[in-house]
């Protein structure tokens, strides 16, 4: 015997007590590692939430650090900004009385707000007194300093973040007015570096830096300034707060220890990105914390578990032992002794299985054949009354669910209440979302339709009457959907109106068909009243034709006459070229539709044209696609208009440059594309591209005696074999011709 085999063996074999006390020793223990994972998981995810409030906490904090620091750079520099004296020496570009001014009371801002850089500036951005560098003044600084500029410009302070040539500061820029006249900008610097961000360390107990985009050579952001040891930050993450604008959490394992990082976006003045802070907390008093809770969880699952058991097993106990009376006072019953009744010791449900097995006894004998004899035929009767509900039933929702169109119910109140599955193959839309209100399934009837619709409807369900109409559907693509609705009224036994059921037949193709057939009647009057008209126009134009050139002979060649009759011919002959190409084009084309690979035509045609036109300055890039399936088509007939086509655009290139010409297999079709550019080409002549009249190309060299008369078939051969042509017209005069064809 096989393993398995053994083990339902013993399985089978096992009495009834662990037969019962197994499975709810199974559940005893799912239950309390179920209960220990999801203890664990949600103080994790607890714990891991607070982290990254306290985080972004931080953050906010940090910001408003800088926004403070901001506006005391502002306050600073508009309160030096409105002191007359500072503003008359400013305008008088006396330097020495304003560093007289001025020098006493900077080492004070310097030591007390951190005040790095105290700048003046005579329009437009000129630098004149440095506090800090006396010595350096008369640089120009408009090309890296834009708050300076924006100050001189608007007229108003400016303040935020900006990079300088050491670094990031924040600054404060205000204009400096004397007698109503700009006289320069004045500018305070607060430190962003080291200082500050130690500062916030010291508050708040997180490791912080500042992060610079990476420059052209270097491959990682670089480190502007940064207070303690930060975890190392990954590219990826620094990209998505400095490009994104994303608040970025990760935690990682950096110097031995768990730590939680935090980075966001710092922005300048101008609400630009310029920078991203990284902040880094320590994980490991919250991690041992995490496991304090998760060995306080699994005790209490030992616990929970352990008392479970011992309590399934005194319930088993007891109940197996009632089990087992019951039994051997069956085996008595069945050793002969039917007189031999099962003790009541109960009223539940042992005890009435025992009162019932009595009174089994009672009538066992007298009823034993007849028993027999009727479980036989009603088994046979029930398991053919059942089988066959199960197969009607089973074939009705086959054919509700799969017949080619709508199926519907609604009630009298208006609601749809049974929708097969064929509306998400007619409308787009799953038959469960249009359940409900029929407010939902008018929702997607065509705006003109819907309210003569829905009245109609509305007539029929308070009339009790059959309703029946035809209408549009707007599918989830956009596309419409022409619907034939038509639903009949239900009764119940008592003659009351219970609802509509109905079906909704997809019309659109009959209409589209429709549509052709009366499009093709029309095109074939048109075809014979222009045939018509081009044999009554043919025989006066050969008679004109014929008696002019008898008339030219007659005249010697140096005779004014001569040449007008030259021209009458001409122009005879030009009309005789139109009518052959409207019989052409509105003649029948018969093709012979041939599997074919559409890359070896292609390859033959580009190689005819390379050898008929070899004398001529082009050339010819192809790009073949191997993956392209064959396609049914008339190899000579399909040849000759992509033949005539590239010739078309050798003239129209004057007979120089490049042709490119390719193939790409896109669905079900395959494409052929060819693209070439031209001296000059008008939108109308893109419109006009497939015009049924000879087409002179005055710009290829040879003026209005080189026409091109097969064009215009093109676009009907394409037709013919069930394609689609397209021409337009892309940057600096690129004509490209796009033709699909079905596979």
């Amino acid at each position: 015997m096989t393993g398995i085999a053994l083990i339902n063996r013993w399985l089978h074999d096992l009495s009834l007590r662990w037969k019962l006390l197994i499975p709810f020793l199974f559940l005893a223990l799912a239950g309390a590692i179920s209960l220990f994972i999801v203890s664990y998981r949600f103080e994790n995810s607890l714990i891991h939430v607070n982290e990254e409030k306290q985080l972004r906490h931080q953050y906010r904090i940090f910001l408003n650090d800088i926004e403070l620091k901001k506006n005391m750079a502002m306050s600073l520099a508009h309160l030096t900004a409105q002191n007359p004296d500072v503003a008359e020496a400013l305008a008088a570009r006396d330097r020495q009385r304003l560093l007289s001014l001025m020098e006493p009371g900077y080492p004070v801002l310097k030591e007390l707000y951190g005040a790095e850089q105290f700048h003046f500036h005579v329009p437009p951005a000129t630098s004149f007194l440095r506090l800090h560098a006396p010595e350096r003044y008369g640089d120009e600084m408009a090309s890296f300093r834009p708050t300076i500029v924006q100050a001189v410009q608007t007229g108003k302070s400016v303040s935020g973040i900006e990079a300088g040539v050491f670094g990031l500061s924040i600054r404060g820029v205000a204009p400096v007015f004397s007698r109503n006249e700009l006289a320069g900008t004045v500018e305070v610097g607060l430190s962003m570096g080291e200082s500050f961000l130690r500062q916030f360390k010291e508050n708040y107990g997180s490791e912080v830096a500042v992060h610079l985009a990476a420059g052209p050579e270097e491959k990682k952001p670089a480190i502007f300034a940064a207070a303690g040891s930060p975890a190392p930050l990954p590219p990826d993450q620094f990209n998505r707060s400095y490009l994104q604008g994303e608040l970025v959490l990760r935690t990682t394992r950096y110097n031995g220890r768990e730590v939680a990082v935090l980075t966001g976006p710092l922005t300048d003045f101008s609400s630009r990105i310029i920078a991203v802070v990284e902040i880094c907390a320590d994980r490991g008093p919250t991690l041992a914390l995490l496991k304090k809770y998760a060995a306080v969880a699994a005790a209490i699952g030992l616990t929970g578990f352990g008392l479970s058991v011992a309590f399934i097993y005194c319930i088993t106990l007891l109940f197996t032992r009632r089990i087992e009376r019951v039994v051997a006072s069956a085996e008595q019953i069945a050793r002969g002794e039917r007189n031999t009744g099962i003790p009541l010791q109960s009223r539940d449900e042992l005890g009435l299985m025992a009162a019932a097995i009595n009174r089994m006894l009672v009538s066992l004998e007298a009823s034993r054949e007849r028993l027999r004899d009727y479980a036989e035929n009603l088994e046979e009767m029930v398991e053919e009354r059942t089988r066959n509900l199960r197969e009607t039933e089973q074939t009705y929702r086959t054919l509700v669910e799969h017949v080619p169109l709508i199926v519907y119910m609604i009630s009298p109140e208006g609601t749809m209440v049974l929708l097969n599955c064929a509306a998400e193959k007619m409308i787009g839309m799953p038959a469960e979302m249009l359940n409900g209100s029929h407010d939902i399934w008018a929702g997607h009837i065509h705006a003109e339709d819907r309210e003569q619709v829905t009245a109609r409807l509305e007539q029929c369900l308070r009339g009790a009457r059959d309703f029946s109409a035809e209408y549009r559907m707007v599918h989830r693509d956009g596309h419409t959907v022409y619907c034939q609705d038509h639903a009949v009224a239900v009764f119940d036994d008592a003659g009351a109106f219970v609802g509509l059921d109905g079906i909704v037949i997809d019309v659109t193709a009959t209409r589209e068909l429709q549509g052709k057939i009366l499009q093709a009647e029309e095109l074939k009057t048109l075809g014979q009243i222009s045939s018509c008209l081009a044999h009554e126009l043919r025989n006066p134009l050969t008679s004109i034709g014929g008696l002019t050139r008898l008339l030219g002979r007659s005249f010697d060649e140096g005779d004014p006459r001569s040449q007008k009759s030259e021209i009458i011919v001409e122009q005879v002959e030009k009309l005789e070229k139109i009518l052959k190409m409207m019989l052409a084009y509105i003649g029948p084309q018969e093709i012979n539709l041939v599997p074919a690979d559409l890359n070896m035509i292609v390859a033959g045609v580009i190689d005819r044209v390379e050898t008929e036109f070899s004398g001529w300055d082009f050339t010819v890039r192809k790009s073949l696609d191997g993956s392209v399936r064959p396609v049914r088509i008339d190899r000579d007939l399909f040849a000759k208009m992509l033949f005539n086509l590239i010739e078309n655009g050798l003239h129209r290139m004057g007979r120089k440059g490049e042709i490119r010409i390719g193939t790409a297999q896109k669905g079900r079709y395959a494409r052929l594309t060819l693209a070439y550019r031209v001296p000059h080409i008008s939108n109308e002549e893109i419109e006009n591209f497939f015009y049924p009249f000879a087409v002179a190309y005055p710009f290829a060299g040879g003026g209005t005696s080189e026409e091109l008369m097969d064009l215009p078939m093109s676009k009907v051969i394409v037709h013919k074999h069930g394609g689609l042509i397209e021409v337009g017209k892309e940057n600096e005069n690129l004509v490209r011709i796009v033709i699909d064809l079905p596979g």
